[in-house]
């Protein structure tokens, strides 16, 4: 029997070039002071509920920079809340042959988060990120 998570959308993802977009401006109406995280990403939640998650490159070039030379800004991820432990989750899901990106890490807010490879969600980058479901 594979055990499956009940999830709930956690956030959704928007890379940029900069913290300042005609998005933050409408659901944020303030500067966004991102978090540096160890990958080089910058990252600040805002909008209803800090639903929306932008991410920019930080100083020092990032993961976001390849991103944006492929794609530009837009759309990065969607963020899904999981209500099991991400290890055993993970270990479900590569049984039934789903890729992670890499390990699973703290995110921005310091709770554990694993991407999933687009190739095995349809081509969209899916994040999971453990918690009580809201």
């Amino acid at each position: 029997m594979v055990l499956l998570p009940t999830v709930s959308l956690e956030h959704v993802g928007i890379a940029s070039r900069t913290p300042a977009t005609p998005l933050t401006d409408a659901f944020s109406g303030q500067e966004l002071h991102g978090k540096l995280m160890p990958s080089g990403v910058t990252v600040a939640h805002f909008g209803p509920d800090d639903r929306l998650e932008l991410l920019w490159p930080g100083p020092n070039g990032s993961p976001i920079d390849n991103f944006l030379k492929r794609r530009g800004p837009g759309l990065h991820h969607i963020a899904l809340r999981v209500d099991l432990p991400l290890a055993l989750l993970v270990e479900t899901l590569l049984s039934l042959g789903i890729r992670t990106t890499g390990q699973i890490e703290n995110g921005a807010d310091g709770r554990p988060s694993v991407f999933l490879h687009p190739s095995c969600m349809g081509g969209v980058l899916v994040e999971l990120v453990e918690g009580e479901l809201t």
